[in-house]
């Protein structure tokens, strides 16, 4: 059985997904617009799209239902490398494009909340017996 903090890591984790997917669906033309279009294309930006959630879809199942604590350590560090890389891009867009500034903020957010169930004491015990030590559910025998 999962322990708690793992499941309120799998929450948030994609909830941030979800805000993430709707605000690239609103802002695809901007994605391809006609700057972007001469490097990649319509074709290779959904690649590119594809590529990146098949990444971030990886990394929830190993972590939260393969119980992977090397994954957990590598999605830190890719979340901390992105958070100090977009924040400039932030600030500096935050005055034109105010709403998508807090939006993609508020996603970072729940990333960084997501990560933080992952150090609680349930989670690291769980994550280091690679999912064999965790609460067990006595009622789901009744």
């Amino acid at each position: 059985m999962r322990p708690p903090s793992i499941i309120r890591f799998e929450q948030f984790y994609l909830g941030a997904t979800a805000i993430t997917v709707v605000l690239q669906m609103l802002n695809f033309a901007g994605l391809v617009g006609p700057d972007r279009s001469e490097a990649l294309g319509t074709a290779g930006m959904l690649i590119v799209l594809a590529m990146s959630y098949g990444m971030t879809f990886l990394f929830w199942y190993l972590i939260a239902r393969r119980a992977s604590n090397i994954t957990k350590w590598v999605l830190v560090v890719i979340t901390v490398l992105g958070v100090i890389g977009t924040v400039p891009l932030l600030i500096a867009q935050g005055q034109s494009n105010l709403g998508y500034s807090l939006i993609v903020s508020l996603v970072f957010v729940l990333q960084l909340i997501a990560i933080a169930y992952l150090f609680r004491r349930d989670a690291a015990e769980w994550l280091k017996s690679r999912g064999q030590h965790g609460i067990v559910d006595l009622t789901a025998f009744n």
